[in-house]
């Protein structure tokens, strides 16, 4: 019995899963000129199960900036392979997406992965690249 309460509560949830997959897979593709428009100059704002999951400035040309969520940042570059965007970062490889628009929202599908992130926003929020703060994490000076 709890088995199947189990089943039918997470039913729903597999089914907007395939729907949003249905949506994503017949969504019209951004162009590489639109996404340029869009991102030149500014920071993309991704999420990922409703929280933000990171910062991505794009610079001058193919010059891209990640933000991880430790502080530090990758530096790479970006190009187009087919009709999907590629990102090269140092000793992490090739990472390649496909950019879909559902209405008002952008949707970032990993090639790689399959995963899905939705773009939050874009706009000109600065990356604090650096070192993790680690102050934050000592214990407290006892005297």
């Amino acid at each position: 019995m709890k088995a199947l309460a189990l089943i039918c509560a997470l039913a729903p949830v597999a089914v907007q899963a395939q729907t949003l997959a249905e949506t994503l897979a017949a969504a019209p593709e951004i162009t590489e000129s639109a996404w340029r428009e869009m991102t030149a100059g500014k920071t993309v704002v991704y999420q990922l199960f409703g929280m933000a999951n990171g910062l991505e400035h794009y610079g001058s040309g193919q010059n891209v900036t990640f933000e991880l969520e430790d502080g530090s940042c990758l530096d790479g570059t970006w190009f187009m392979k087919g009709t999907a965007f590629c990102f090269d970062w140092p000793g992490e490889g090739l990472n390649c997406f496909r950019h879909r628009q559902v209405g008002d929202d952008i949707y970032v599908v990993g090639l790689n992965s399959g995963g899905v992130q939705l773009v939050d926003r874009i706009d000109n929020t600065p990356l604090s690249c650096g070192p993790a703060l680690l102050s934050a994490l000592e214990p407290e000076a006892r005297p």
